[in-house]
């Protein structure tokens, strides 16, 4: 008939089939960071459950002994395989097996092991005295060397806990979730370890052969497995935040609620050439009132400073973050970002629009309209060919201020803050067409849509629907006929310019649609240019279709809700 003692063995070593259940779902996992740590760590649960089932059953002294030597053995592989599974997990990638750390690791295992084994000739670990109950159990007197086994057992699973748990603060979602299950699996383990020292130093109220230390790994390993199945343990491995924030390039500092920094990133000590841990922000930058102006208004802004580092100036962007947790606000996060690179870009092209626009609007202006009214003179005093090629002269003039005024609206309209104004379409395309017809009789210029359409546009969409029927007109050889539609669905109105003419080239398109001029492919027409700014200032699309038949040009922009006080009236526009 079984004893108490078999029945505990027989549990006890039944431990080690859902252990190696585990082992057979990690595999499916081989590679990722953590997976060899779990699959040494549960290897030695199954093992530890073996062997303390094995001495509960058997009545040899020498199976009890080497059951003995089992278990240690088997403590050691639980608690390296935790220490590896924390290390690749916080670091985020495979660690060496072969490397000196780990060598250094395995010393005093390896030392423990082989002592124990060759105990009976020394008793190092085990002693000779051996207390035997009643059921045959052989409880082993420690030796010498046991404590220092302990202590390192317990070193290195605390350390491998508190690794794990520095996490925690950093952390959110799936990785905090990660994070405290495999803490928690810890935790419920090592409660497990308590029967030890009731056993040997305190009350024990079972007998000694009940063992619950693999009992309560098991457990922990199921926690493991829960963050294993149902949170990608090792799927989603994330990227370290503190790895992230301590290689950034951009300075980064943290205060807590009583505006002492409490953490700056290695580009913001040097940046700030001391330490400023501790440090008032107040003192730290003092010399930056805006930005310590938006740290004391508790809100998420964004300054620019300027700080002076080895006689060189450089600018940053600098953004103040409060941290809340809970509805209370438990610090702030100070971003300094260096701009110095783009404040130089700005200054650049600062200098080329100056000098751009006095040449465009003085000089080359300036020396056209003298070409243009000598060529004019030319022409009047002159006849036959020499009329001709003066009035050449002036046409070509008259186009080079037309395309200088355009490149000097673009300019405008790209380097000022738009605005979008509320108009009514139908009553644009009408005022234009009007003018068109007065300007070019010879055209045929129709319009059609709804009575009202109200649009949501910048205010220079007059310009840019005039530049659309006028690039109709002129560009057509024949006798041009254009028509302007107006369509209106339910959030966006089209404003369409359908012409018979020659189409306008694929290169002039493609440019448009890049929004960028290379070498071989470059646009001629200022105009279409001026059109694309206007419309994409406006938070509109402009489309364009060649057939045989003709181009058609769509400008496509928001529909407006009228009120009053937004309405613009279209013939003010751009006048």
């Amino acid at each position: 008939m079984a004893g108490a003692a078999d029945v505990v063995g027989v549990g006890l070593a039944s431990v080690a089939i859902p252990a190696f259940g585990l082992i057979a779902v990690a595999s499916r996992y081989r590679g990722k960071p953590g997976v060899r740590g779990f699959v040494v760590a549960v290897v030695g649960i199954g093992c530890w459950s073996l062997a303390t089932g094995l001495r509960a059953l058997v009545g040899d002294p020498w199976l009890q002994f080497g059951s003995a030597v089992g278990q240690l053995t088997a403590a050691n592989v639980t608690i390296l395989g935790w220490a590896l599974l924390v290390a690749e997990f916080d670091r985020r990638r495979r660690i060496g097996l072969w490397s000196k750390p780990v060598a250094a690791a395995l010393v005093i295992p390896t030392c423990t092991v082989a002592l124990a084994v060759t105990s009976p000739w020394h008793h190092l670990v085990y002693t000779s005295g051996t207390v035997v109950t009643a059921s045959g159990f052989r409880q082993f007197g420690l030796g010498p060397w046991y404590p220092i086994h302990v202590v390192y057992v317990l070193t290195l699973s605390i350390g491998a806990a508190v690794v794990l748990f520095r996490e925690l603060p950093g952390s959110s979602g799936f990785h905090r979730r990660q994070v405290t299950l495999l803490f928690l699996g810890w935790l419920v383990g090592t409660l497990g370890t308590f029967d030890f020292f009731l056993k040997y130093f305190g009350p024990w109220p079972f007998p000694p052969y009940v063992d619950v230390t693999p009992v309560g790994f098991l457990v922990g390993s199921a926690v493991w497995g829960l963050a294993l199945f149902r949170h990608d343990l090792f799927e989603l491995v994330p990227v370290g935040r503190q790895t992230a924030v301590e290689t950034m390039p951009d300075a980064v500092l943290t205060a807590d609620v009583e505006g002492r920094i409490v953490d700056a990133n290695p580009a913001a000590r040097s940046l700030l050439a001391s330490d400023p841990i501790r440090k008032p922000v107040s003192v730290v930058f003092a010399d930056y009132p805006g930005l310590l102006e938006h740290y004391r208004d508790c809100e998420e802004r964004t300054t620019d400073v300027q700080i002076l580092d080895d006689g060189t100036v450089r600018h940053f962007s600098a953004t103040t973050t409060p941290i809340v947790e809970r509805g209370h606000r438990t610090g702030t996060v100070i971003v300094l970002r260096d701009v110095s690179a783009l404040k130089r870009r700005e200054q650049e092209l600062d200098r080329h629009r100056q000098v751009y626009n006095r040449i465009v609007r003085h000089n080359l202006r300036n020396e056209l309209t003298v070409i243009r009214g000598n060529a004019q003179e030319i022409a009047r005093r002159s006849d036959g060919r020499m009329t001709e090629f003066a009035e050449t002269i002036r046409d070509r003039s008259d186009e080079l201020i037309e395309t200088s005024e355009k490149a000097r609206r673009i300019m405008r309209i790209i380097e000022a803050d738009s605005y979008l104004l509320t108009v009514e379409a139908r009553t644009l395309v009408d005022s234009i067409a009007a003018e068109m017809r007065e300007q070019y009789p010879s055209a045929s210029i129709e319009t059609s849509g709804p009575a009202e359409a109200w649009v949501s546009a910048h205010e220079d969409l007059e310009v840019a629907v005039r530049n659309l029927v006028e690039n109709a007109v002129v560009h057509n050889e024949g006798t041009p006929n254009v028509e302007i539609t107006v369509a209106q669905a339910d959030e966006t109105v089209e404003i369409t310019v359908a012409d018979d003419g020659p189409g306008i080239p694929d290169n002039e398109i493609t440019v448009l649609d890049r929004l960028t001029e290379t070498a071989l492919e470059h646009s001629n027409g200022a105009g279409l240019w001026l059109v694309n700014w206007i419309v994409t200032k406006s938070d509109g699309d402009l489309d364009f279709a060649v057939t045989d038949r003709g181009t058609t040009a769509t400008v496509t922009v928001q529909a407006a809700t009228v009120r009053g006080e937004d309405v613009t009236d279209p013939r003010e526009m751009a006048h």
